[in-house]
């Protein structure tokens, strides 16, 4: 690459324009505004630009003219700038950071002019009358970070920008805030658990952590109610009604007048016992016990007081429990990456969580270090992963330019700095670790890039500062800990300190539709209610009509990310959307997952595994044996094989040779496929080389 370093000037201070001529390169600077007024260049090369005392901003813009866009948004799109939906879109959508994945492509004729941002934490993409990138520096923050970009010609193909950041990444020698390459396979050699990753579906276990309704026979739940309701005095059973509010005995009372048990009354009984089997009070434990020792002594009390009719404790629980691990199991799943819809510190079952990995599946909470909320805060207003103490509120949270607290997710207390929440990562994991041993820790957020510039006194930090304390917690739960890390989102500059990513190929998308939110509209994402089941997380919903080009339709979807650097972790969806969200576009989800080798992604608890269980079985036989030869290889080529681009093919490289995956998008027979169909071949022999789409129920 040829670097090019233009002399100091005032950004955004006064309007400098002049022509820049070097190698057949042009371009026009006017104030803020960079023009790359030729697509025709000869050779690659870098930009650098150096701000003086002005403000803040700086757009790198392609040549107009361009026929195509390749953008790193929701793993990889397409945007046509003639077809006006598409870029009524990109106007009146909000900006892209580029921290997932900093490389952009323009089509020119046959030529495709990439730009890469080798420190993209100040960056995003922006449309106007071109599309460009642009980088803006936070007040007096001048110096935060590097404005540069890498430019690169390559011959137009679907994938040309992101085999062009892969050879960037091995040949340039400097990457900016990128990290050098570690593919999954290195990281299975530094780590053989990891390998528990290929072909493993990611499903999210819902459910009471310590007691279920399920832990009581329902003919015997009646008879259950009135031995509790009437428990003698001094009882353990007497002690733990104690602890029911007035409306909580309301419902048991109900219950125990039941012709027959009504499942709203058992939930929220069960939910009640849940949550008084942590009290140390109940038997008179010391205040400083584990909770998971507390836990485990009143499950052994209650047992013994009800021994007719409570299941044996260690079949006790909903999601997070042997039964469903069991049922997982038997039905021929013998890969699975489980996380926890929650923390469940106070509430952990380190005999599940044992069982899970003699099972052969990798199982870990859900942890944060995203928000820190006050300790007095109303329990409706807090949750647990935000949950530490008084120094943390008030001296750990980021701090703006103006002094004002840095507002946290949902607008409720405030972001949390890495720097001052490292104590408290280490007191949690370790705590943790040492009662129940995971397999694999998710952190929210961290892997999202979504860093933050903090001008507290005692840990100020920009966005590299912070992103770099990510990193170093995030490598720590793999060096330390020995376990799979996994994080929301997948960014390039956390892809060698994490495993695998959740919010890539399907992002967060619930802020892009006012459907979403409108209880009236068949779109409404659902309440988060029930506790162990929220409609949130498990109604099936028609996709807006308005979203489903470009982040689901695959004529405008190309693999970009999976290409770039999906061998060196494994990405699938953000929870809120998994692969069963959206019932009317299941077929389509399905085949992409399958296409791109992208793990699909389902919420359960012991009652939802019933009724999803003939879909997962069916996919996870056809997909997982695939995706444990191709999660490690790259994706070296992508193809339209018709002219409605309904059939695609995408080429893997394994050690043995290149296999490719074809697949019929369309509802009727073409290319010799069938509807919603799949063929596999190349260097490869499984046992199913062939597949076909369930048909859609939305």
């Amino acid at each position: 690459m040829l670097p090019l370093t233009l002399p100091p000037f005032k950004i955004n201070h006064y309007c400098l324009s002049f022509l820049f001529l070097t190698q057949g390169i042009s371009l026009v600077l006017a104030g803020s505004e960079i023009q790359l007024e030729s697509s025709d260049f000869s050779t690659d090369f870098t930009i650098q630009l150096q701000a003086t005392d002005s403000t803040e901003m700086v757009t790198w813009w392609f040549p107009e003219g361009a026929t195509s866009f390749k953008l790193p948004i929701a793993a990889g799109v397409e945007v046509d700038p003639k077809n006006p939906a598409q870029i009524k879109w990109l106007l009146e959508s909000r900006s892209w950071s580029l921290m997932e994945l900093p490389v952009l492509g323009a089509n020119y004729g046959d030529q495709t002019l990439i730009i890469i941002a080798p420190w993209p934490h100040y960056g995003k993409i922006v449309a106007g009358k071109s599309l460009g990138i642009r980088i803006e520096l936070p007040p007096g923050r001048l110096d935060a970070s590097p404005v540069e970009i890498v430019t690169v010609r390559r011959p137009a193909t679907p994938l040309a920008a992101a085999h062009a950041f892969r050879d960037w990444r091995k040949s340039a020698k400097e990457l900016g805030a990128i990290p050098p390459v570690r593919t999954l396979g290195q990281k299975i050699s530094d780590l053989p658990k990891v390998e528990r990753l290929l072909g493993a579906p990611h499903f999210y276990l819902w459910g009471s952590a310590l007691f279920s309704d399920h832990d009581v026979p329902r003919n015997k739940w009646v008879g259950f109610a009135k031995a509790l309701n009437n428990s003698p005095s001094s009882s353990f059973g007497d002690k733990l009604t104690q602890l029911f509010a007035p409306e909580q005995r309301e419902q048991l009372k109900e219950l125990s007048q039941s012709d027959w048990p009504a499942a709203y009354l058992t939930q929220g009984v069960a939910d009640t016992i849940n949550a008084a089997l942590t009290d140390s009070s109940l038997l008179g434990l010391n205040e400083t016990a584990h909770p998971t020792e507390v836990s485990g002594q009143n499950k052994a009390a209650f047992k013994s007081q009800f021994p007719h009719f409570l299941k044996p404790t260690d079949q006790w629980g909903d999601g997070f429990s042997k039964p469903l691990l069991d049922a997982i199991s038997e039905a021929g799943i013998d890969r699975a990456n489980l996380v926890l819809s929650d923390l469940y510190g106070y509430s952990a079952k380190p005999d599940v969580a044992a069982y899970a990995k003699e099972l052969g599946f990798l199982i870990g909470p859900y942890d944060s270090y995203h928000s820190v909320h006050s300790p007095e805060a109303e329990p409706d207003d807090t949750w647990e992963t935000a949950q530490f103490d008084k120094d943390a509120f008030e001296v750990g949270r980021v701090i703006n330019f103006d002094g004002s607290g840095h507002g946290g997710f949902k607008g409720i207390g405030y972001h949390f700095s890495p720097q001052a929440a490292w104590p408290y990562v280490q007191d949690r994991v370790n705590g943790i670790v040492s009662q129940t041993n995971y397999s694999t820790w998710f952190i929210d957020c961290d892997a999202t890039g979504e860093c933050f510039d903090d001008y507290h006194a005692l840990h100020s930090a920009n966005r590299m500062d912070d992103s770099q304390l990510r990193r170093h917690r995030l490598n720590w739960i793999e060096s330390s800990k020995g376990m799979v890390v996994g994080s929301e989102g997948g960014s390039i500059v956390f892809a060698d300190v994490i495993h695998y990513g959740h919010g890539v190929n399907t992002p967060y998308i619930g802020h892009l539709s006012p459907a979403f939110k409108d209880k009236q509209s068949p779109h409404f994402l659902g309440r988060h209610w029930p506790p162990h089941q929220p409609e949130m997380y498990f109604k099936p919903i028609p996709v807006p009509p308005g979203l489903n080009a470009p982040y689901f339709d695959p004529v405008n979807r190309i693999p970009l990310y999976q290409a770039a650097v999906g061998d060196e972790l494994v990405t699938t969806h953000h929870w809120n959307f998994d692969s069963l969200k959206f019932a009317d576009i299941e077929h389509t989800r399905e085949l992409i997952e399958i296409l791109y080798m992208v793990p699909p992604m389902y919420h359960l608890n012991r009652a939802i595994w019933e009724t999803r269980k003939e879909k997962i079985l069916k996919h996870y036989t056809f997909w997982s044996p695939l995706h444990r030869k191709l999660a490690p290889a790259p994706l070296i080529d992508f193809e339209y094989l018709s002219d409605d681009r309904l059939i695609q093919r995408s080429t893997f490289l394994t050690p043995e040779g290149e296999v490719s995956i074809t697949v019929n998008f369309g509802s009727q027979p073409q290319a010799g496929l069938t509807p919603f169909s799949v063929e596999v071949g190349g260097a490869i022999s499984l046992s199913q080389m062939s597949y076909q789409a369930l048909p859609n129920e939305g």
